[in-house]
């Protein structure tokens, strides 16, 4: 092969001998050494994944899929979410609580979630698969793992044995005391409930499943 490139020469009159093999070789063969970015790119803005991961029924919807790894009908999903939603197993919800969820994925959240390319939401077929920007919202759920909705009914029966302490404390002293410290630790207890009531609401509408008579502009 060498004898060869010696013998031959280039068009411009060059001898092939004075052209350095090694360079031709190493120029064809080097491989770029830097590392890939195995980061999914950035397909969809930030405000549009916190819109759809606001939303403890789509979430929902990622977490079945990401388990499924693969295409699903609507009416296991809804069975799913509905079982989650209710804390029950599947063969115990009613068929009102899954229509309810399969209203509200059909109507308002699958095509949202559509419409932004994260899943793929076939409506004659009743089928749902993961889109093209799943992977970007994936990232943070795994981040927010720990951000779950809290255990109310801890809350509720810490709130209870506080309160239940409190008024018995206020009786004992309001006995030995001429200062109205029942009327004022009954006056807290309600002030107490009242706000944890209302913080409790707030959260629930915030982050809960959502109404599935809800427009898909404004899910």
């Amino acid at each position: 092969m060498s004898e060869i490139m010696t013998e031959a020469s280039t068009d411009d009159g060059v001898s092939a001998a004075e052209i350095d093999v090694d360079d031709i070789d190493s120029g064809s063969t080097r491989e770029d050494t830097s590392e890939p970015d195995e980061r999914p790119p950035v397909s969809i803005p930030l405000d549009q994944v916190f819109a759809i991961l606001k939303n403890q029924r789509r979430r929902y919807v990622l977490q079945f899929l990401y388990e499924a790894d693969g295409k699903v009908s609507l009416s296991d999903v809804a069975e799913q979410i509905a079982a989650w939603e209710n804390s029950k197993d599947i063969k115990q919800i009613t068929s009102s609580e899954r229509k309810r969820v399969y209203v509200g994925l059909y109507q308002c959240h699958l095509p949202k979630m559509d419409g932004a390319d994260v899943v793929s939401f076939n409506k004659p077929r009743g089928t749902i698969e993961l889109g093209e920007n799943a992977d970007a919202l994936y990232e943070y759920i795994d981040a927010g793992q720990d951000t779950g909705e809290p255990p109310w009914h801890l809350y509720s029966v810490a709130l209870s044995v506080v309160s239940a302490l409190a008024l018995g404390t206020a009786l004992v002293l309001g006995a030995i005391t001429v200062f109205p410290i029942v009327d004022l630790t009954v006056g807290a207890v309600i002030l107490t409930f009242s706000a944890y009531s209302l913080f409790s609401i707030g959260w629930i509408r915030r982050n809960g499943p959502g109404d599935e008579n809800e427009s898909v502009s404004d899910a």
